[in-house]
């Protein structure tokens, strides 16, 4: 086997990690051998043919891919479906599989990817946050057409910060499918594509379910709702307004793994004060790091200001308490409510 040949294979072996779990440990080991094989035939017939087959298998692998996901999404739509008859306290009380976690914290991720993208000197960097408006919204979409399952809720708080943030929003001269925006705001034509979504959705399904299945869900578990406000949450960690530090990426970068962290352990918990714990604990973490940033910035030196007087290294942990007690009562009001209505379910059972 050749050095070339060796490492296509490589490459492939490797590539096939990126389809779903359950694809993968059936069909993984058994396609390796087949492009192995096919690989190896090709090599025979010079290197022209071994590059044909190469780029056929491997130019076929990410249309391939999206097909399992879509799959995937398929049958845990059905599973939850099909799990929608099971107790109400076993739904609130369970964690969500490793999959869905992932999916729940992948607009987060998103926003911090946009947000760095942004400072970039990238001509069409304000491409970056529609990018993420229409992941979020196909994200939605899916989530809407498959029952709102749990991680939906991410893309529904996400959807709406970002058409809330964007009404008041300039982008003079931006091109979109050759109209061009004037010196206007985007007002409320940034809502447009979210109420379109949800219209495609209902459509789609020829029904209200998603949407009943959304109250179903907060009624049954008032976290959830907490999840959507904790989109807000993060957008305020993550866009780090006016800060020029010099390592801002780095601080940018962290505080999106934080976030992911807590949104992650969010739907992986299995009780109501593990999640809250775990939205908390990930917004201190972002606040920590929001602070060391903007303490440590020389913001005066930016704006060719006098310089400030300089002041000690733990002051930048003084509006950690008071951020904390504010950004809590915002996330976690659905959660008093829900404990209300325990109480009052457990008294009346007694």
């Amino acid at each position: 086997m050749s050095l070339l040949t060796w490492f296509i294979i490589a490459v492939y072996s490797r590539t096939l990690a990126l389809y779903p779990r359950r694809f993968k440990d059936e069909f993984a080991d058994e396609m390796k051998v087949v492009f192995r094989d096919s690989v190896n035939d090709a090599a025979k017939g010079g290197m022209l043919s071994l590059l044909v087959v190469s780029l056929r298998e491997l130019g076929n692998l990410p249309a391939s891919i999206l097909r399992e996901f879509w799959h995937e999404f398929e049958r845990k739509g059905t599973n939850m479906v099909t799990n929608g008859k099971v107790d109400p306290k076993s739904v609130v009380d369970g964690g969500t599989s490793h999959w869905d976690a992932l999916v729940g914290a992948l607009p987060f991720a998103l926003f911090g990817i946009a947000s760095m993208l942004s400072r970039t000197r990238y001509p069409f960097n304000v491409y970056s946050y529609l990018a993420f408006y229409a992941a979020v919204l196909l994200g939605l979409l899916i989530g809407m057409i498959k029952g709102f399952p749990r991680w939906t809720y991410s893309y529904l708080g996400w959807s709406l910060v970002f058409a809330w943030w964007w009404t008041d929003m300039y982008t003079n001269g931006l091109r979109i499918f050759g109209y061009t925006m004037g010196n206007e705001g985007w007002g409320w034509r940034i809502w447009y594509p979210l109420l379109i979504t949800i219209a495609i959705a209902i459509l789609w399904t020829r029904s209200f379910r998603s949407t009943r299945q959304l109250v179903r869900g907060i009624w049954q578990d008032w976290t959830l709702l907490s999840l959507s406000i904790y989109a807000f949450v993060a957008f305020a960690s993550l866009i780090y307004d006016e800060n020029h530090h010099p390592y801002l990426f780095a601080f940018i970068a962290a505080t999106t793994i934080a976030v992911c962290l807590a949104v992650w352990g969010f739907l992986k918990s299995d009780s109501s004060w593990k999640r809250v714990v775990s939205l908390l604990a990930g917004f201190v973490t972002a606040l920590v790091l929001s602070n060391i940033s903007y303490a440590t910035q020389n913001y005066a030196g930016y704006y060719n200001l006098p310089p400030s007087p300089p002041q000690p290294w733990y002051t930048a942990f003084d509006g950690v308490i008071g951020w904390t007690l504010l950004y809590s009562g915002i996330m976690f009001w659905p959660v008093v409510i829900g404990l209300a209505r325990r109480a009052v379910n457990n008294r009346k059972a007694a």
